[in-house]
């Protein structure tokens, strides 16, 4: 009797490990496309960040070079003041 218990036993502890292993390697099996897959998601994302960032410093630096050609400053630093005498002269 005791013979046919410890059987059932170490039956039962082996039946069980094999459901633990398998519902284990079930379960990493329908994640491992979306474990895999996500090094990808992270590069795509940082590459739109990157191009969303690179098109913001290029929209703001065209707006400073558009401000100054719009409003007839530009290369006026570099010029002297007309004095009286160059305005009737010229």
């Amino acid at each position: 009797m005791r013979l046919i218990r410890n059987f059932f036993h170490n039956i039962s502890d082996i039946f069980l490990a094999i459901v633990i292993v398998a519902v284990a390697a079930g379960i990493i099996y329908w994640r491992l496309g979306i474990i895999l897959d996500y090094p990808k998601q992270l590069a795509d994302q940082q590459a739109v960040y990157l191009q969303e960032e690179e098109e913001t410093s290029t929209e703001a630096a065209e707006e400073g070079q558009d401000g100054e050609a719009e409003s007839g400053n530009a290369g006026a630093e570099d010029e002297a003041p007309e004095t009286s005498e160059e305005k009737t002269a010229g």
